[in-house]
């Protein structure tokens, strides 16, 4: 996942991330939750969600952290961390997010995470309404009020320098300098970003604790396993413009894929979030 973040004076933020899980694991597209304002993919085998969106401008993206070895089994889910920053306590976890009913505050957050085990996850929390950005996990620490920029976050701790995670965001920075020209192609250079299949080097790759050739498969912007069995399932770009300081247009597109790697579901949605007064200025 890359994302430029409160960088360009008309682009409040731009957001390019790919879901990599195995295929055989099933998850329904992006879609409106029903009975909820929630907009995400969903994980059938967990309930919960890798990333989404709420209509009211919050936005939460999830990342396991590669530790091999170090799964306990039995834990909570960790797909029901993004659901709690949009709306709290939205899938059914027990306690205690059960306790979390209303949409927690950044020391909301914090206090029940902590509280809260699971396996090693970073969760970023987007509040376009607050122009806030945290990034809390359990491996890494908790990092609140991220700073205009352009972040990067993979399956270490935010902006480790995985030489995919640098590739991703120096086309992320290329492409939103390319959009402000004439038309609006940023939407397709991210996408087109995010099926990068470039391989890295072996005296460049990171050292994780997975064989050798794991990491050559998982060190590619979009992953492919020759056995079709892992890979990047989805990718999805969010672009949020600022058309006024009241007005902002919130764009997400889903582009899945299949185990061969080619496109099968599309999803597009676009709303117009309405900030008060006091907000986006």
């Amino acid at each position: 996942m890359a994302m430029a973040w409160q960088v360009h004076p008309h682009l409040p933020l731009v957001l390019a991330a790919n879901r990599d899980e195995f295929h055989d694991r099933a998850a329904r597209p992006m879609a409106w939750w029903e009975g909820q304002d929630i907009l995400a993919g969903q994980d059938l085998q967990a309930g919960g969600t890798w990333l989404g969106l709420s209509r009211e401008g919050r936005i939460g993206v999830l990342t396991n952290v590669r530790e091999p070895g170090a799964q306990q089994a039995g834990l909570p889910s960790r797909g029901a961390l993004v659901p709690l920053w949009l709306k709290g306590g939205a899938v059914g976890d027990p306690s205690p997010l059960q306790a979390l009913r209303t949409e927690p505050s950044e020391q909301e957050m914090s206090q029940h995470l902590q509280a809260w085990p699971t396996n090693g996850y970073n969760l970023l929390g987007l509040d376009l309404v607050k122009a806030q950005a945290h990034c809390w996990s359990n491996r890494h620490g908790h990092r609140h009020h991220l700073e205009p920029g352009v972040y990067g976050l993979s399956n270490a701790a935010l902006d480790t320098p995985w030489p995919k995670l640098q590739r991703l965001k120096q086309r992320l920075a290329q492409a939103c300098s390319q959009a402000a020209g004439p038309g609006d192609p940023l939407t397709a250079l991210l996408i087109e970003a995010l099926t990068d299949r470039e391989p890295v080097a072996d005296e460049h790759l990171p050292q994780t604790g997975v064989p050798l050739e794991w990491e050559r498969w998982l060190s590619r912007i979009f992953i492919e396993t020759p056995d079709a069995r892992y890979g990047t399932r989805c990718s999805t770009v969010i672009v949020v413009r600022r058309p006024s300081a009241q007005h902002w247009q919130v764009h997400v597109v889903e582009q899945g894929w299949n185990p061969q790697g080619q496109p099968s579901s599309r999803v597009e949605q676009s709303w117009t979030l309405s900030l008060p007064p006091t907000a986006g200025a």
